[in-house]
């Protein structure tokens, strides 16, 4: 059974979020990770792709960004984004820690499933091992694979990636080369493709929840 979401301001975990836990301590959990200028409520929509028994975080991110609301790295700004990138996917890994010891969680399985910069930063996170996931949910983004030596020996089981034809902010085309990569790694990859903007839509958002339910009945 499913408890009513909650909300928490900025603490020990060390990022706001939002989350809804599951009676079972051991139930899985989905880290929703929102994109640029967005806030832990934006992610909240994919709540109902979840099954009812699962535990739910979504973290909010730790920069004001411009646009308004928050990002996870400065988009515009100069030098190593991909040092910015880990330095965020740090944060992410401190705090979805300090949730689970919060509420004494031990999911038998972590998904990961980021929208736009948030499924950079999940991809990032967890194709090099620094957060566990065992599958990637990329929503309108593309996977950031990390240097070669610094490819995870523990990689997800699965990833799910959709994206739109007309997606105005980042392309298909860099979507589609990023499934390449990924399955190079021997990951096998669920892709749904529709003719929409940067968003998910009815097909992927039906996708999402296949795909998660697929993990239930495993």
């Amino acid at each position: 059974m499913k408890r009513d979401a909650n909300s928490v301001e900025v603490d020990d975990v060390g990022l706001a979020f939002n989350y809804r836990l599951s009676e079972d301590q051991a139930a899985p959990l989905v880290v929703f990770v929102h994109g640029r200028a967005g806030d832990r409520n934006v992610m909240w929509t994919f709540e109902r792709c979840v099954p009812p028994s699962w535990s739910i975080v979504s973290f909010q991110a730790f920069l004001p960004d411009d646009l308004g609301g928050w990002s996870w790295w400065h988009m515009t700004q100069e030098g190593s984004s991909r040092a910015a990138i880990m330095e965020a996917c740090r944060r992410l890994e401190h705090a979805l820690e300090r949730f689970r010891v919060r509420f004494s969680l031990q999911p038998r399985i972590i998904l990961g499933c980021g929208f736009s910069q948030g499924a950079v930063l999940v991809s990032a996170a967890g194709l090099s091992g620094l957060i566990q996931f065992n599958g990637l949910a990329i929503l309108a983004g593309f996977a950031l694979l990390p240097k070669e030596d610094m490819v995870s020996s523990s990689m997800p089981q699965s990833v799910f990636v959709a994206h739109g034809t007309k997606d105005e902010i980042i392309s298909v085309d860099r979507t589609r080369n990023s499934i390449t990569a990924i399955r190079s790694l021997g990951i096998p990859v669920n892709y749904v493709e529709e003719e929409v903007g940067h968003k998910v839509g009815i097909q992927g958002t039906r996708g999402l929840r296949d795909w998660f339910f697929e993990w239930d009945r495993g």
